[in-house]
């Protein structure tokens, strides 16, 4: 009978395996397209057979599936009501939602990020799977921006006939723009490219909703 030592070590291998899978997964998706890269070379990508990729994902949808979960998750899954009334309580400026909004931005998967976006820009007009998750997406960035605007107003930084569904839609929409912009290559990562980074922009509009809408 297997001990607890070794149950949980077989688990985080297999998390490690599901990870290592999504990361290529992303990689190819994006250099090739979802509809054009078979499951052979996503299991080549990881040195692991189709069978053993199809143990751990049942169908290449799946695997996009379980992609977009995974990268909504590390892009959101650390917010929460409580923590963002937490911070703002301490630091409630413009800085400080930045604070927040940049908490799940790891060098460490930043490559995996513009992969995953790169799938977005390229797959979403063809297929239904990835404009669900386009949709998903932006609506979760709306939802973090209106929390964080109700934490304004009820901490009476703002004012509570503040329009925050102006400003939920206008912060969402530049997030997605811009992220169009830089798979296009006229965004942060373009050579030639002088102007302001996202974070800038957004900084900028938080600063403005917090001068305009001051209590």
């Amino acid at each position: 009978m297997p001990n607890k030592a070794d149950s949980a070590s077989a688990t985080q291998n297999e998390q490690s395996t599901k990870q290592k899978i999504l990361t290529s997964s992303a990689g190819l998706f994006a250099s090739k397209g979802f509809t054009e890269t078979t499951t052979r070379e996503l299991a080549d990508a990881v040195g692991l057979n189709v069978a053993t990729l199809y143990y751990h994902f049942p169908s290449k949808n799946a695997i996009l599936e379980n992609l977009f979960e995974d990268y909504l998750d590390r892009v959101w899954g650390g917010f929460s009501t409580p923590n963002i009334l937490s911070e703002l309580r301490k630091n409630p400026t413009a800085d400080g939602i930045m604070a927040l909004l940049t908490i799940s931005n790891s060098d460490e998967y930043q490559d995996y990020y513009l992969n995953v976006l790169e799938v977005l820009l390229q797959e979403q007009h063809r297929n239904p799977l990835i404009r669900q998750y386009v949709a998903k997406e932006i609506t979760d960035n709306e939802g973090l921006i209106g929390t964080i605007i109700d934490t304004l107003i009820e901490l009476n930084i703002i004012r509570d006939d503040t329009d925050a569904d102006f400003w939920q839609k206008t912060a969402s929409s530049l997030m997605y723009a811009y992220s169009n912009r830089l798979m296009l290559g006229i965004g942060d990562n373009s050579k030639d490219y002088s102007g302001k980074t996202l974070n800038e922009l957004l900084r900028d509009l938080f600063a403005l909703l917090l001068s305009t809408c001051a209590a």
